[in-house]
């Protein structure tokens, strides 16, 4: 088997959601830079609430940073991870439910090789995603007032990648362990959806950065980095973290029962019964003997 098979693989199983996701990206990046000018003209002479500071991150709505965090950055990531744990439970239970991993595994490939080859392919796939972006921007800025340093672009928009690679992980660490796909999801999808809402809603509250320290989208923000104060320690956890769950992936994977056509109550119970029947063939034999 070619080498980066499986890697080029996960990227055609995944390229309708990728593609789909990833022009959802360049389209509102470029929207929200060629709509800024005629927000910050309507509310130049307007005295915004306070609470519309909280949702920026503390930066003035009014700037390019601020209106482009709020507008973008708060609610990308959440997309991104969408694409992530599409392809990361589909990497795995999806093929398993199709068929298709009996048919893989018979090959002369591991399943270490598996879990890391898809991990790369996927991860490819988001990474090309968030990119995608950044063409979006630029092309708007071309044509109107958006004032921000091209640094501070990329590094807000590159920022998104490592929160988006610890669902990944978990989606795969998730797929490879739980007997079905949907059960995955439900397991990703909770992990994400979860903190997000509640790092949206402590945001305005006078105590709530206390709590929102304790959900991951409080440390993948771009507000610190739009603000010219980047930190580089929670991209690093986060890619810990990622490698991390990869590698319970595997050790899972490695001992997972593969089912043709992916698992279900029936067929758990026929391999019971199959293995009881097993275990107590050898006494039955030694009982014959006996006789």
């Amino acid at each position: 088997m070619n080498r980066y098979r499986l890697v080029t693989k996960t990227l055609r199983d995944t390229r309708t959601a990728t593609l789909a996701i990833a022009a959802t990206c360049f389209a509102m990046a470029a929207f929200t830079a060629a709509l800024y000018p005629a927000f910050a003209d309507s509310f130049k002479d307007v005295e915004l609430p306070g609470f519309y500071d909280s949702f920026s991150g503390g930066l003035d709505i009014t700037t390019p940073e601020g209106f482009l965090n709020t507008e973008f950055f708060s609610w990308i990531p959440l997309l991104l991870i969408t694409l992530a744990i599409i392809a990361g439970t589909g990497t795995l239970a999806g093929e398993e439910n199709s068929g298709g991993m009996d048919l893989l595994l018979a090959q002369p490939v591991t399943r270490r090789s598996v879990v890391l080859q898809k991990a790369l392919g996927a991860s490819l796939a988001i990474v090309f995603a968030i990119v995608v972006s950044l063409p979006g921007i630029f092309l708007a800025a071309l044509f109107v007032d958006f004032d921000v340093h091209w640094a501070k672009l990329i590094f807000a928009t590159l920022n998104m990648a490592p929160l988006a690679l610890v669902y990944l992980g978990i989606s795969m660490w998730a797929a490879a362990a739980l007997p079905t796909r949907g059960a995955a999801v439900v397991v990703a999808v909770g992990l994400a959806v979860v903190p997000f809402l509640l790092n949206t809603v402590l945001a305005a509250a006078s105590i709530g950065e206390i709590f929102q320290k304790l959900t991951p989208f409080y440390w993948g923000e771009a507000t610190e980095i739009l603000k010219g104060n980047a930190r580089w320690q929670p991209a690093v956890v986060f890619l810990a973290l990622y490698v991390a769950f990869v590698g319970l992936a595997v050790l899972s994977f490695e001992r997972r029962d593969i089912d043709v056509g992916g698992w279900s109550p029936i067929s758990w119970l026929r391999r019971r019964f199959v293995a009881e029947g097993r275990a107590e063939a050898p006494s039955e034999q030694r009982e014959a003997e006996a006789r």
